[in-house]
């Protein structure tokens, strides 16, 4: 196998790992997406306000302040509903 054959398959198996990374972050979001519409708001409110060591991740609290925003609410009305 000639240097470019080889480069070509490193890129290629390179690219490959990227794509099944991008794929699996993208399940994960449609996962927490469709799990978070059937919650209340006040639960909605609790994940995007949580902290600490048992806090939501930064992907799960965006995704519930996203929700929130679909719902109607504004950025100033989730910030101030601080539980």
């Amino acid at each position: 196998m000639g240097f470019w054959d080889k480069a070509f398959e490193v890129a290629k198996n390179a690219g490959t790992a990227v794509y099944n990374e991008l794929e699996k972050s993208a399940n994960e979001t449609r996962e927490i997406r469709q799990k978070y519409e059937d919650l209340s708001d006040e639960e909605l409110l609790k994940i995007v306000h949580s902290d600490g060591f048992f806090g939501k991740s930064s992907k799960e609290k965006a995704i519930a302040f996203g929700t929130l925003k679909n719902r109607g609410y504004d950025v100033e009305d989730i910030k101030a509903r601080k539980n």
